[in-house]
């Protein structure tokens, strides 16, 4: 098979590149001009991710020792059809994973 056709490859559409310019501060102004980055957005989040953290932190350890004080006191009896499922859960996930990776 022969190949005639010789159209290079179209590269991603770029931005046109700025203007040179005499004064190395002009240049500064107006490629800042172009790029801006704020983060004002990020401190709302980052707040309330903090409390979460916070709160889960102490509901943990509160669940944790509650179970830790049932184990050995021996009242522990753990749901055996979540267990089934979880364990059946986790033999899916590894079956796909070996499923992909033999790909």
């Amino acid at each position: 098979m022969k190949v005639s056709d010789s159209t290079p490859i179209a590269g991603p559409d770029r931005a046109p590149a700025p203007q040179a310019s005499t004064s190395s501060a002009g240049a500064a102004a107006a490629q800042g001009a172009r790029d801006r980055v704020s983060v004002d957005a990020s401190k709302g989040a980052e707040s309330s991710i903090t409390s979460a953290r916070r709160t889960s932190g102490t509901d943990r350890a509160a669940r944790l020792q509650k179970l830790e004080a049932s184990v050995r006191s021996g009242t522990y009896a753990p749901d055996p059809g979540r267990v089934a499922e979880q364990i059946l859960s986790d033999a899916e996930v590894d079956a796909r994973l070996q499923a992909m990776m033999s790909r």
